[in-house]
């Protein structure tokens, strides 16, 4: 998988196709966070070209934060964001890493990230890859969760199917990423530690944004 040769145009082609929605999902439940209990350190997972991070940043002014991404160049573009918003960005950790193989410190981090992130990969995939989120968690930690989902009857599941199957296509061939459907990536948070606390969806039903906590 690899995102690098659209990282400039990313910003573009959520644009023309549903960047509005795709935006509202991953600021969901920002106030929610806000509102909450303190976020020393926040791991972002696959955040690509900042859209999440900026915002976050704005919000979050005393965390630290560490931004995982397998693309370099998704990198270049997240801190190039920030750095033309005027916001410094000592406090943020930008490291290239391939989470199906990244290993992380255990109990270092009390909020996960992962928007979008996981629809890139098979089930057995995403399970390997959220235990070791798990794991690298603190024992009061939030986990937020974005991604595409099929909705259950009628035109709204018509729709998402028909969208799925172009994205799905588009980004096999431009991003070499292995999943060809959406992957339950709540059913398998359903079996850790962490318990949905808030839940919404957009677009029809076709993206949601989900709110965990560690039980």
């Amino acid at each position: 998988m690899s995102y690098c040769s659209i990282a400039r145009f990313y910003k573009l082609i959520e644009s023309v196709t549903i960047g509005g929605s795709l935006l509202d999902a991953r600021l969901a439940h920002l106030q929610h966070l806000a509102e909450g209990p303190a976020i020393q350190h926040a791991l972002l997972v696959g955040e690509g070209n900042g859209s999440f991070l900026l915002p976050f940043v704005e919000q979050f002014p005393n965390t630290l934060i560490t931004v995982l991404d397998e693309s370099a160049a998704m990198l270049r573009v997240a801190r190039t964001r920030l750095e033309a918003a005027g916001i410094d960005t000592d406090r943020i950790a930008f490291q290239q890493a391939d989470m199906t193989t990244e290993k992380l410190p255990e109990g270092r981090y009390d909020l996960i990230v992962t928007l979008f992130f996981f629809d890139n990969f098979d089930a057995a995939t995403v399970r390997r890859v959220v235990s070791v989120l798990e794991r690298a968690s603190t024992p009061a930690a939030q986990w937020l969760l974005s991604d595409f989902q099929i909705p259950a009857s009628g035109w709204r599941r018509l729709r998402a199917r028909i969208w799925l199957t172009i994205l799905y296509a588009f980004f096999r061939c431009v991003a070499k990423i292995t999943a060809r459907t959406v992957t339950p990536a709540e059913a398998i948070l359903a079996a850790t530690s962490f318990k949905q606390i808030a839940r919404r969806t957009f677009s029809a039903e076709m993206l949601y944004s989900t709110l965990y906590e560690r039980a």
